[in-house]
Parts: C-alpha cells; structure tokens; sequence
C-alpha cells in the first residue's frame, strides 16, 4: 500500500469520504471511499503498474466516471514503495 496526494471532502455520512486524485494526464477523478481508507490529505492504495514516471493504482470503490485504476505522477505518491 502506498498513500496518494488528494482533495479530501466530507461524504454523506460519517463513514465516508469524497477524495478528488489527480491524474498523470491532469484530470482529477472523484470517488467516495471508506473514511478509514484517507489519513490526512491522502488515499492508502495499492501500486499495480509502473511505467517511468508513473504510477498505476487500483481505486478502492469504482470513481464518479467509472475508472477503478489511476496513472499518477510518483511525486504524488507520500511514501514511495
């Protein structure tokens, strides 16, 4: 497991929250997930893929648009693996 930078927001109930991650390619995706799975202003996820610069994680839950794996930048990631 690793932890990804993101926007982190209430979700609507206690349980939960709205994490916004920003892709290698600039886009942000939204997915709710467990509260358990944010410390601070970041995502535990697992690393999948490495391709240069980039990372490829496996989201928790599914995101707003239906993507379950992310390619972010490594300078995203808190604690590099």
């Amino acid at each position: 497991m690793t932890r990804v930078r993101c926007l982190v927001q209430e979700g609507l109930v206690s349980s939960e929250k709205i994490v916004r991650i920003r892709t290698s390619g600039g886009q942000q995706e939204e997915v709710a997930v467990s509260a358990s799975q944010v410390r601070g202003s970041a995502l535990e996820a697992p690393i999948i893929g490495r391709k240069g610069g980039r990372i490829l994680i496996e989201l928790p839950r599914e995101s707003s648009s239906g993507r379950w794996r992310l390619w972010v930048n490594k300078d995203q990631l808190i604690d590099p693996a």
